[in-house]
């Protein structure tokens, strides 16, 4: 049985993209904390639509109860995140599912196994899930997403998508 916690930012773009089942067949277990659902309600669009779907059949949501380290982590992350970190760690997640660098810092800092949304798509595409990592790329840039270049390239060339 595999447990993993999701931010909000991964839920948003995988929901533009249609591939929310990713985080599904993943993990048997797909938590979110309060605060990534109220993050994800702020603005209410077809993803929204998509992630409260998710939340009446297999995304669950569980509240933190380490008040202490998520009123530390409040001070340098967002509320989704530190929830998100703080939730991982109460459970023992087996991953994190993070995508804003500075959580990802943290996460790793405190030894949470970690995946966002790149790795996510990478892990789908080389499952022949998606046909087109680069075209994936493309729209998580088209919906707001921001990566670094070194990344896109490492992962296309990963799985032979790059073009020089």
């Amino acid at each position: 049985m595999t447990l993993w916690v999701v931010d909000t930012a991964p839920l948003i773009f995988l929901a533009k993209l249609d591939r929310l089942y990713l985080l599904k067949e993943s993990a048997s277990e797909v938590i979110v904390p309060p605060a990534v659902i109220r993050e994800v309600n702020a603005q209410v669009d077809d993803a929204t639509q998509q992630v409260n779907q998710a939340t009446n059949t297999w995304l669950q949501v569980r509240s933190v109860s380490n008040t202490e380290l998520l009123n530390l982590l409040l001070a340098d992350l967002g509320e989704g995140e530190a929830e998100a970190i703080v939730l991982a760690r109460e459970l023992s997640a087996d991953r994190a599912v993070l995508d804003d660098l500075d959580a990802r810092r943290f996460a790793r800092r405190i030894g949470l196994p970690l995946i966002g949304t790149v790795g996510l798509l990478l892990t789908a595409r080389r499952q022949d899930k998606i046909p087109s990592l680069q075209a994936e790329i493309d729209h998580l840039r088209q919906a707001g997403f921001w990566t670094s270049e070194a990344l896109v390239e490492a992962v296309l060339r990963s799985v032979d998508e790059w073009k020089d």
